[in-house]
């Protein structure tokens, strides 16, 4: 029987920090042998369908699969030899709250400990238990947005291979990974759907003013498309809005579609409704990497 409550002093539980979780490669070696349960929302939706066909045309990390539902988790403890893909809510002392799809190390319940659900979400997770994380729209998953889980399935992924490698030990050894990857996004097609850009940046060619390489400004669906395929040599853009009012934050990320590695990321404060999606700093970094 495994704990991994020792993980604490390296888990990143900040709504601030959109993409990490454990930087213990002892811990990511010994959750490769465990099985993966994953836990669909408690009622039929696209996040469902598409959450079970991304694992299974593309989970790796364990070889086996089980699925359930996130309100198994209300009436029955966690299994200590397995690990959980599946939905988690976070807040931070800023008063930022946001959805997460985690992968979560089981561990020995304490007595009268519980798990609690909202909105198919965990809401109380030991920051200790989460092994890897990415932030998702959790209503877009549901309105369009649901073929993102490939990405984000392959993401959680390359995460754990990263810590498991050495490559990742820390945030900043993480942060130095994903803008190392910034130069690769000129080397693919870059996918913008029009309504992930903010309204400083009108149309392509505002783009293109400051971006010179391959770029695409398109329909929402047609990210969806490359996503579902997990289609080569094709860079997604991917945006997601918390908060409200005086919290709002607006998180910007490019995936690799076909191994759903995070090749840039950058977040700020979005009042106002104010860069509200990606703005000219976000091309002139792509651009100018090395």
């Amino acid at each position: 029987m495994r704990n991994f409550l020792f993980l604490a002093a390296f888990a990143v539980s900040s709504v601030a920090t959109a993409q990490y979780g454990t930087f213990d490669r002892k811990a990511v070696d010994a959750a490769k042998s465990s099985t993966t349960i994953v836990l669909r929302d408690a009622t039929d939706s696209p996040y469902n369908r598409d959450l079970m066909n991304a694992v299974k045309a593309h989970w790796k990390f364990t070889g086996g699969t089980d699925f359930g539902t996130i309100t198994d988790l209300a009436t029955m403890p966690v299994d200590p030899a397995s690990i959980y893909l599946m939905k988690i809510r976070k807040s931070d002392k800023e008063k930022h709250d946001a959805t997460f799809l985690a992968l979560v190390q089981g561990w020995k319940m304490k007595k009268g400990e519980s798990l609690t659900v909202e909105n198919n979400a965990v809401t109380n997770l030991p920051p200790a238990q989460e092994l890897a994380s990415i932030m998702i729209d959790a209503e877009l998953m549901d309105n369009g947005g649901s073929a993102m889980l490939n990405t984000y399935v392959m993401n959680l992924q390359d995460y754990l291979k990263q810590v498991e490698t050495g490559k990742i030990t820390d945030k900043a050894t993480a942060d130095r990974l994903y803008a190392s990857r910034n130069r690769y996004v000129k080397e693919m097609e870059l996918l913008v759907a029009k309504d992930q850009l903010d309204k400083s940046l009108a149309d392509l060619d505002a783009i293109k003013e400051t971006y010179k390489h391959e770029v695409q400004l398109t329909d929402y669906s047609k990210l969806m498309e490359a996503a579902a395929q997990a289609k080569p040599n094709v860079a997604l853009a991917d945006v997601v809005i918390t908060g409200e009012y005086k919290t709002k934050w607006c998180f910007r990320r490019v995936f690799n579609a076909s191994t759903g590695e995070l090749m840039y990321q950058r977040d700020e404060a979005a009042l106002y409704d104010k860069k509200m999606g990606f703005i000219k700093e976000d091309f002139r970094v792509l651009e100018q990497s090395r």
